[in-house]
């Protein structure tokens, strides 16, 4: 859980494993170690450091949820993100012709929904 949280969540912020380095002072490699195949959990200051450069609670790391109520946007958000990150990589190899046509129809199924 902790690793998928992790990845997601630098994905989200659009940063990349050598910044998110800079930012903890956690080397690269370390870093790496948590995001890989073995999956290693940081231990607490470790986590604490890594929650506050992506702006979040060791708790949503670990958990996946978050019990404060300042972060429940962030969660929001993110629960949206991880839902369609697929169809947005999906849509983003489209031509601009055709996503056109397709945030039209978008648009006009959600206003026809919120009738």
């Amino acid at each position: 859980m902790f690793r998928d949280n992790l990845k997601d969540l630098i994905e989200y912020k659009g940063i990349i494993r050598k910044e998110l380095s800079a930012q903890t002072g956690i080397s690269k490699r370390t870093i790496d170690t948590y995001l890989d195949s073995r999956a290693v959990i940081p231990n607490a200051e470790v986590a604490v450091k890594l929650a506050k450069a992506l702006g979040t609670t060791v708790e949503f790391l670990v958990t996946g949820e978050d019990a404060v109520n300042h972060e429940q946007k962030l969660y929001s958000d993110f629960e949206t993100y991880r839902k369609y990150k697929k169809l947005v990589a999906e849509l983003d190899t489209l031509s601009p012709e055709l996503l056109k046509s397709i945030e039209a129809m978008i648009h006009t199924a959600a206003e026809i929904a919120n009738k």
